[in-house]
């Protein structure tokens, strides 16, 4: 098991990053402010996973899925979440159908560990692996999750021991990946060469892995463009936070763009 246990002091709040009961609370006000849907996808005993959606009249608007919050020791995204819906208008759901699934591991977000409670990573055993209990809940809402990722995913994450940033991604030469790279150099330092989870980067830019995970079987499934945003836990968590918002508007004008 996992000795290393991850959290950091948030001012904003006057507490921590792992406090994750007062970022479903601030969540919850948000999402009522943007008159988004909640969708509770089950728990697996830490608390409720759930799919927070826009109602989209249009269909043919783009779907786009933002995700965070899959491994403990990775708050940074899940506060992303809540800092992007703070600071922008609900008007932005005219243009495009937004859902958020910013809290998955919820036994790690709260002790600050990287797995779940048995240890297992629940970003992992997607395609053709059994996945973790977590995961396995993910899998039945399959249906659900593909069609928000319709046209494109985004995951938010970091690695605590990291002192650069780096994006894995479905096509490294199409433009939302270059304008998340553009938008991540902006705060860190790119990874160029390996990366410290073994990514081969190049100016903070490497193909996603053929690993099984979530991200990867999202892209298998819809051929979307797809996304994971890696931040460097070494960096100030508020800096972090706000690099993740920043990916989070780049990512939605990029899909946006003509």
């Amino acid at each position: 098991m996992e000795s290393i246990c991850y959290r950091w002091p948030l001012a904003a709040i006057h507490g921590y990053s792992n406090d994750i009961d007062r970022l479903e609370s601030l969540l919850a006000v948000q999402y009522q402010r943007w008159g988004m849907e909640e969708r509770e996808l089950g728990s697996v005993g830490d608390g409720m996973i759930v799919l927070w959606q826009s109602i989209a009249a249009d269909s043919h608007l783009p779907h786009l899925l933002i995700m965070a919050g899959l491994h403990g020791d990775a708050p940074a995204g899940s506060w992303a979440i809540l800092n992007f819906l703070q600071h922008n208008s609900p008007l932005l759901l005219d243009k495009v159908r937004l859902s958020f699934m910013p809290l998955v591991n919820l036994y790690g977000l709260r002790t600050g560990v990287k797995s779940n409670r048995h240890g297992f990573d629940p970003a992992s055993g997607f395609s053709g692996d059994a996945p973790t209990a977590e995961g396995e809940i993910l899998h039945a809402h399959a249906r659900l999750l593909t069609q928000a990722a319709r046209d494109g995913v985004l995951w938010c994450t970091e690695d605590p021991q990291a002192r650069v940033a780096w994006l894995c991604v479905s096509d490294p030469e199409r433009t939302p990946a270059l304008a998340l790279r553009d938008e991540l150099i902006q705060t860190f330092e790119p990874c160029d060469g390996p990366s410290p989870e073994g990514d081969t980067c190049r100016n903070g830019l490497a193909p996603l892995p053929d690993n099984g995970d979530i991200l990867h079987w999202l892209s298998q499934e819809t051929r979307c463009s797809a996304a994971r945003a890696v931040t460097p836990g070494q960096a100030a968590l508020e800096q972090r936070i706000f690099a993740h918002h920043g990916l989070i508007g780049a990512f939605i004008a990029s899909t946006l763009a003509p």
